[in-house]
């Protein structure tokens, strides 16, 4: 829950991915809550049907979030 604190996140986005489909992806993370290290931290890879995956980075100041393409999928 949203305790009114300020709170910074840190977005990068790679491989070309347009900017408002980086931040949809990235909100729907968010929308699942802190489901990974025992509930501090959002999911550490979500990888999403068109290709797209957003990754956490573990920084104590402030949630990080990459978007970038899954090199992997064929």
């Amino acid at each position: 829950m949203y305790d009114g604190m300020s709170e910074k996140i840190h977005i990068t986005i790679e491989d070309g991915i347009e900017p408002a489909v980086a931040l949809d992806h990235v909100r729907s993370v968010v929308k699942h809550g802190r489901i990974s290290k025992y509930g501090t931290l959002y999911c550490y890879l979500t990888l999403f049907p068109d290709g797209t995956m957003v990754r956490t980075n573990d920084y104590r100041k402030s949630d990080c979030f990459v978007v970038c393409k899954d090199k992997h999928r064929v």
